[in-house]
């Protein structure tokens, strides 16, 4: 039954013969849906980073001197606990209504949201932080959670409706370097961008992702229908628990949300949300060295997927997942002990390329093991990991207030480690995965 209802809702697509290991991702873009959705990474690709400096170098810029770290963890807090408590609606949404329309609704709120943002940056006291400027702005900043949390897991799941089963792989790959492949030219112009024109000005640019999406949209067949036409016979916590259910059920399901939820906590939360503060006040860069930094890890994510559009990560995908998330921890704590700024740089590109691998590797696991009708939910699961990343952000950067950045960046590399090595001792249906 379940393979009927995948087969129903799916996007129309030809036979395509099992690829070569280089022909997959060029067999993947013969697909006409798949297509407009690489088309869409490409675009959110050199937007959503935009948004991401802006945010972080208004807080960084406008916070007390001695507390930017921890309105910078506030920050990451307020986006994530928002995510957190509405991804699974969001996955559940994926799977209970047609995903195009899912998507069409993320992106006109993401439209409306960035201009209204935009316009309150052009206010003088808003823009020097003036009373209460800083936590209003960081909670309409924390608004791109929810849109987030409802966009990803349908624009994800809809590379499983695009694509036949023998190119899933090489294209999740490929899906996932569009977006890496723009971070290249993104980070650096943000950093400039805010250098030369400003945070407003640099802003607005953002407005072109969803602006693109929709419009890419219209390219899409409209006739797919719900992935789980069964769901809407029943409560949205009731289509939540059997994502839940789902991914319980299958141990190297279980275990690879488990270990992406601890990586990306711990190690994005110090590489991602809190960089702003390392960056300015430990590697004594200013908006454009930041930009520079992150190119670093922009180019590794792009060799990275590079390397997995030709692999096709077509076997050992449970050793693949592991030795990833234990290279990334590896590189988190490598770049915790840099000072000097080429090496800082050359840890923070091995970050990135680990970082790629590792969420590739574990959306190509979720795709592959879980029905279509249910990819949605447990799609969500896998992603609740951002949400953490961002929550766990406030409470290290607090601690990193008090015992100092110094400490608390080595030690979140060193918790990468060891839970990696936990569930690769411990969990052998994950490691044994083929």
């Amino acid at each position: 039954m379940e393979r009927i209802l995948a087969m129903a809702t799916a996007l129309p697509v030809p036979p395509i013969p099992v690829p070569s290991r280089w022909g997959a991702a060029g067999d993947a873009m013969r697909i006409p849906g798949f297509r407009v959705l690489i088309a869409m990474q490409v675009a959110m690709g050199l937007t959503q980073p935009v948004l991401f400096f802006t945010q972080g170098w208004f807080v960084n810029t406008v916070a007390p001197e001695g507390s930017k770290v921890v309105y910078l963890g506030l920050l990451g807090a307020s986006r994530g606990i928002v995510f957190l408590l509405y991804v699974m609606v969001g996955g559940a949404l994926a799977d209970r209504f047609p995903r195009l329309r899912v998507l069409r609704i993320s992106h006109i709120s993401a439209l409306l949201l960035v201009l209204v943002i935009d316009a309150l940056l052009w206010v003088p006291a808003i823009g020097r932080g003036d009373g209460a400027a800083l936590p209003i702005m960081i909670a309409l900043f924390a608004s791109f959670g929810l849109i987030t949390a409802q966009d990803l897991p349908a624009r994800t799941s809809m590379v499983r409706e695009s694509l036949p089963d023998p190119l899933l792989g090489g294209g999740i790959a490929f899906f996932q370097l569009a977006m890496a492949g723009m971070l290249v030219v993104a980070a650096p112009f943000a950093g400039w961008s805010i250098e030369r024109f400003g945070i407003p000005v640099t802003y607005v640019v953002a407005a072109g992702g969803p602006v693109t999406v929709l419009l890419l949209s219209m390219l899409l067949p409209r006739g797919v229908g719900a992935a789980d036409p069964d769901a809407k016979q029943t409560s949205m916590m009731a289509n939540i628990r059997d994502g839940v259910r789902v991914m319980r059920e299958q141990p190297a399901v279980r275990w690879t949300v488990f270990l992406t939820w601890i990586s990306i906590a711990a190690g994005l939360s110090v590489m991602g949300i809190l960089i702003a503060a390392w960056v300015s006040e430990v590697l004594l860069l200013d908006a454009a060295g930041w930009g520079t930094l992150a190119l670093f890890w922009g180019l590794g994510s792009l060799a990275s997927s590079l390397y997995l559009t030709r692999r096709s990560l077509d076997r050992h995908r449970g050793v693949f997942f592991l030795a990833s998330s234990a290279v990334f921890g590896i590189a988190v704590l490598g770049f915790s002990l840099s000072r000097a700024t080429p090496l800082a740089f050359a840890f923070n590109g091995l970050a990135g390329a680990a970082m790629m691998a590792f969420n590739i590797a574990g959306l190509t696991i979720v795709q592959a093991m879980v029905p279509n009708r249910y990819l949605g939910r447990v799609t969500g699961l896998l992603m609740l990991g951002q949400g953490l990343m961002q929550v766990a952000a406030l409470g290290i950067g607090i601690l990193a207030g008090i015992v100092g950045m110094e400490v608390v960046y080595p030690a979140a590399g060193l918790l990468i480690i060891l839970a990696t090595a936990g569930v690769a001792i411990f969990q052998a249906p994950l490691r044994r995965l083929d």
